[in-house]
């Protein structure tokens, strides 16, 4: 993979983000049952979220500092 491909990809997983965290994607989840984790799924929801976006950091970092 080319490190413009991850960054689009990276581009478009933020995107869904921000679309699955605010008004849309967030009121399928604003029930207080059932418990992830020890979570509501209203809040699990948002924490998963931020998990995936360490991901993706995580993965965008390590193809930006591949060649060095």
């Amino acid at each position: 993979m080319t490190k413009s491909i991850v960054r689009g990809l990276a581009i478009g997983l933020y995107l869904l983000y921000v679309l699955a965290i605010t008004w849309p994607g967030a009121t399928l989840f604003r029930s207080p049952e059932p418990l992830v984790f020890g979570l509501p799924s209203s809040m699990a929801w948002p924490v998963a979220w931020i998990l995936i976006g360490l991901v993706t950091l995580l993965v965008l970092d390590h193809f930006e500092n591949r060649d060095e």
